[in-house]
């Protein structure tokens, strides 16, 4: 009898500390910060030889989102007065499944200029830190992954960093196990006329 009690008691403790371990704090997500988060990515970046990315907040896949506090996207930033203003636990590194809480923003745009001969419309994510990273979210470097879109894509993937600066590092991938991709700097410039 006493080994049964002993038993139920080591594992009430393993699932109490198993259902605490994924909480150390809050993280709170305003419509301000989502449109400040908005204006610096809806922007027109360029090279010094004169190549633009000019990129928009990409509304379809950001206003499907209804998750929030969801295990794979905890946050998606909404520019224009439409973010979602809510608190999620700040997860600690152990007990949480995996899952990553990601905050992202989705951009869709143009790439025109080298490397490419036309114009080339893109579409992909910016990851802005995750729930794991205490104080990281929203934290520079963003992450910035665009593919190219199309019936015959000019690239697989565009990858890199945008910085507190402005300067955006990116490469450009022609297929997705291409090593030698070109590599491009740009900077932020003006704010990018967004359609819809």
């Amino acid at each position: 009898m006493r080994a049964e009690s002993s038993r139920k008691l080591r594992w009430g403790l393993v699932i109490g500390l198993a259902l605490t371990a994924c909480s150390t704090g809050k993280v709170n997500f305003t419509v301000a910060e989502d449109d400040a988060i908005m204006q610096v990515l809806a922007t027109e970046f360029s090279t010094l030889e004169g190549s633009v990315l000019s990129l928009c907040e990409n509304r379809e896949l950001s206003d499907a989102w209804k998750d929030p506090g969801g295990c794979q996207e905890a946050h998606v930033v909404r520019g224009g007065g439409r973010g979602l203003a809510h608190s999620e636990d700040e997860p600690s590194s152990i007990g949480c499944g995996g899952c990553p809480f990601a905050v992202l923003a989705y951009v869709k745009g143009t790439w025109t200029g080298a490397p490419f001969a036309e114009p080339v419309e893109v579409e992909g994510e910016v990851a802005l830190g995750d729930l794991h990273e205490p104080g990281g979210v929203f934290g520079y470097p963003f992450q910035v992954y665009l593919t190219c879109k199309g019936d015959s894509p000019a690239c697989a993937v565009i990858d890199g960093e945008l910085q507190e600066n402005g300067h955006l590092a990116l490469r450009v991938h022609e297929n997705w196990d291409d090593p030698d991709a070109p590599a491009f700097t740009l900077q932020a410039g003006a704010a990018a006329s967004c359609g819809d």
